[in-house]
């Protein structure tokens, strides 16, 4: 090192020639409190040559300081040697102060003041040093992070200014290297150019948010599910986000092994390597917190997938929330009149960073996990080997949901075997949701993909409204492809979705989840006065909202399309409609979206709902390009509300349906104000008998 770099020390030496020669001078007596002093350098003796100077006679004390600074030179010189380019750079200057304030006797609170004094002399070889050490530590960073991405984890919990930097220059490189240049090609036409830059930058985008941290490669996943935010190259890059992460093999693995399990026995009592067998330290998966590998339970001989949580979580996500509660609190403050607004609805920024903060530091204690998907299981009557058990989740009519098992599958947790660093679970292979190269090459068809889709609209349709419980974080990473018999003839024999990683999960209340089921039942049948029923049950309306205003605008989304069911799949499948658009409504229809959105406010809950639903319909999207989630959960309605339930419920649409209509068709005719009043009564009664 010191050879490959003997140019530095050179330019070192030649640089701090001039600091390092110090003179120890006395002036005569006659100059009042004459006492040592220090001339900085062979100039100040030019100044001084007619003056007559005094050399002090050197001492017994001067000379055992001498022969201290020679040993202390000598030890400096020889750790110097064999150190690094940075330690030199570092305790070059540290050096000569010291050597010559042991020389002198000269306090240590005058050295400030030869800097001080020095300034212009000391400029130039500090910035050298400066400008120097900077560029030696951004090489060995680059070389660290070259073999594993996540190497500057550590130091990026430790110093969180260091990794501000890299961000902001993650942002300079990505934008003014990749971005702009692309949209200037795209403009003069060279759309090869143009791609080639995009899809350069999207690497270098996905691997600086590798190298960020957990939170940032969060925010890739979430992204990555949205591919209309970003650029196509760039959200195709950032796909490997969701489970690409570098992982650690090896002796690093057994080094997780022994953090998350100590050697006197994990809650069992026992070592790691008297409950487990043929531990892989290989994994076979990685992701931003954790890494999943293999082994197989000694006592019973099954196949586990032990997911080890990666180091300085809880350093990195003390630093990451530090700075965004701080920056929500800005946002609510200095927004104006605007302040919290998304999209036009009110919302305040703090609160959800707060739920924000308790879900992800809940996500990074394997036990929150192990509870949140035992709960899931429970929920859908699920268990070990993806058998059917009974549902603890009732329909709205108080009867007992069916196991989801069918049509459904999530590993099962070892919870005895799990702890705060450790998450022990059944395996369960398949394919990820979104690689169709793979999922064709196995034989899974358009019908099957088409299936799956439903499946997972189907799954959320029932957390959300129903067991008022769910995953916040359905990326592709997180959901699977199993394959049943693939010689089967329908989907439901042949394929399985799977649901994998339940650390980021929330709550609703029942009110939040009648709100959502009724609001879905509403876009179907594009009924206003519905959706304005289960707005304000899912309260989301200001207090001072404007009723009519908002009223106005639903019935016109409804009437225009805007906001629409896929009807042409829901007939398929012998799904009946009833149309209940005020058409007389026309008060204050040209309102914009914005002057409507002011009258919500979103609270902290449904901005999770909000970021489950939007990945979800970009998985969806993948398997079958017509997907939206309300027709995927519409078909399913019934389940969640019961057969009784429902049948009453669409016996009245149907009868208020058709008085609709005849009260339409005879409101200007006198004469049939008895054959509307017969009609009034017989369809009372047929009601009564619906009921």
């Amino acid at each position: 090192m010191i050879l490959r770099h003997a140019w530095l020390l050179q330019f070192l030496v030649a640089g701090f020639q001039p600091v390092l020669s110090f003179h120890v001078l006395s002036f005569p007596p006659n100059v009042k409190d004459s006492r040592t002093t220090l001339c900085l350098s062979a100039a100040a003796l030019d100044e001084r040559k007619d003056e007559t100077i005094h050399i002090s006679p050197v001492t017994t004390k001067q000379r055992r300081n001498d022969e201290t600074i020679g040993n202390f030179s000598e030890k400096l010189f020889a750790w110097i040697k064999s150190s690094s380019i940075k330690r030199i750079a570092m305790f070059v200057i540290l050096t000569a102060l010291a050597t010559k304030a042991f020389t002198t006797g000269t306090p240590f609170r005058l050295l400030l003041t030869i800097l001080y004094q020095q300034y212009k002399m000391w400029k130039r070889p500090l910035f050298a040093l400066f400008v120097i050490w900077q560029y030696v530590a951004h090489r060995q960073v680059k070389q660290r992070q070259a073999q594993d991405a996540t190497s500057e984890w550590g130091r990026y919990a430790r110093n969180p200014g260091a990794r501000g930097r890299a961000l902001l220059t993650l942002v300079l490189v990505v934008t003014l290297g990749g971005y702009l240049p692309s949209r200037g090609w795209q403009w003069i036409g060279a759309h090869n150019r143009a791609e080639t830059l995009l899809q350069q930058s999207g690497q270098q985008l996905t691997t600086g948010l590798l190298q960020l941290g957990p939170l940032y490669i969060k925010l890739g996943q979430i992204i990555s599910c949205r591919s209309e935010l970003l650029p196509a190259p760039w959200i195709k890059a950032m796909e490997r986000l969701q489970d690409q992460v570098p992982a650690q093999s090896g002796e690093k693995a057994w080094a997780l092994v022994r953090a998350a399990w100590p050697s006197d026995g994990n809650s069992t009592g026992l070592p790691f390597e008297e409950t487990f067998l043929n531990f892989n330290d290989v994994p076979i998966a990685a992701a931003s917190l954790g890494q999943v590998h293999t082994a197989t339970l000694r006592e019973t001989g099954d196949i586990v997938a032990i997911k080890l949580q990666r180091p300085y979580l809880r350093e990195m996500y003390d630093q990451d929330f530090a700075l965004l509660t701080n920056l929500a609190g800005m946002m609510d403050r200095f927004s104006g009149r605007s302040m919290g607004d998304v999209g036009g609805i009110k919302q305040n920024w703090t609160e959800i960073f707060i739920d924000a903060e308790e879900i992800l530091y809940r996500e990074i204690d394997y036990r929150d996990e192990a509870e949140n998907a035992m709960r899931f299981c429970s929920d859908f009557g699920l268990a070990l080997g993806g058998r059917s058990v009974q549902s603890r989740s009732l329909s709205k009519d108080g009867k007992e949901l069916p196991s989801a098992a069918p049509w459904l599958r999530t590993p099962y947790v070892y919870s005895n075997l799990s702890s705060e660093k450790i998450l022990v679970n059944e395996y369960v292979p398949s394919i990820k949701i979104t690689r169709n190269d793979k999922l064709e090459a196995a034989g899974v068809d358009d019908d099957d993909k088409m299936y799956l889709a439903d499946c997972l609209g189907r799954a959320y349709l029932r957390q959300l409204c129903c067991h008022n419980f769910f995953s916040t974080d359905p990326h592709p990473g997180n959901l699977g492809v199993e394959l049943l018999n693939m010689n089967a003839t329908q989907p439901e024999d042949r394929v399985r979705l799977v649901f994998y990683d339940f650390g980021q999960a929330a709550t609703l209340t029942a009110e939040q989840g009648d709100g959502i089921l009724e609001i879905i039942d509403a876009i179907v049948d594009s009924d206003v006065d519905r959706s304005m029923t289960s707005f304000q049950k899912m309260g989301v309306l200001q207090p001072d909202a404007d009723m009519e205003k908002v009223r106005a605008k639903i019935a016109d989304n409804y009437r225009t399309g805007k906001i629409k069911a896929n009807r042409k799949r829901l007939k398929e499948r012998g799904y009946q409609f009833r149309e209940t658009v005020k058409q007389n409504i026309t008060s204050n229809a040209t309102s914009t979206d914005a002057e409507i959105m002011k009258y919500f406010k979103l609270p902290a809950e449904y901005a999770f709902v909000a970021r489950a639903l939007s990945q979800m319909d970009g998985v969806g999207k993948s398997l079958d390009p017509d997907f939206d989630f309300v027709s995927a959960a519409a078909p399913w309605i019934y389940e969640i509300k019961g057969a009784g339930k429902y049948i009453k419920e669409e016996a009245k649409k149907r009868i208020d349906a058709v008085k609709e209509q005849i009260n339409k068709l005879f409101s200007l005719e006198e004469p049939c104000a008895r054959i509307r009043k017969m009609l009034d009564e017989w369809f009372s009664q047929n009601l009564k008998k619906a009921e």
